[in-house]
């Protein structure tokens, strides 16, 4: 019995994946998906959307920038990185993006995080300080997993 509910929650989430990161991408753009599952719709696009993602968000006016942004954070490729650091460091970039650049830097890397946190515990900007001092005290951001996409949890 327990294996037969294994193979049928697999196969479901089988079918739910995406082909391709251009089927991820075009799913994210829809128009079709509650806020809540934008992120999770680029997470299930797996590792081989990442290099479409950091081309996409060097765009300052991409749609939904700020979910690509966080989705990056839970893909698990270091890669993203360096891009996130320059969206961060931008100070012409809008503070929500900086922020949300802040928390996906804190999942991929939580060095960099952290040492970024330290020097920002008192910044002028809101959020940044917020999530600093948050980080700072350890409350690292928690990346989400597959498990929690399937039964749509967010913690």
């Amino acid at each position: 019995m327990g294996v037969t509910i294994f193979l049928i929650i697999a196969l479901y989430v089988y079918w739910q994946l995406p082909s391709s990161p251009e089927e991820a991408l075009n799913n994210f753009y829809s128009g079709e998906l509650a806020e809540g599952e934008l992120v999770d719709s680029l997470i299930l696009g797996g590792k081989k959307i990442v290099p479409l993602l950091l081309e996409k968000i060097r765009d300052k006016d991409m749609l939904q920038r700020r979910y690509a942004i966080a989705a990056l954070g839970h893909l698990d490729d270091t890669s993203a990185v360096p891009v996130l650091e320059s969206i961060l460091e931008d100070v012409s970039e809008m503070d929500h993006f900086r922020c949300d650049a802040l928390e996906a830097i804190a999942i991929l890397d939580t060095s960099a995080g952290r040492a970024f946190a330290k020097d920002n515990v008192d910044s002028s900007i809101s959020c940044i300080r917020e999530l600093s001092q948050s980080i700072a005290a350890g409350n690292l951001p928690n990346r989400r997993s597959y498990l929690q996409i399937f039964f749509g949890w967010h913690l």
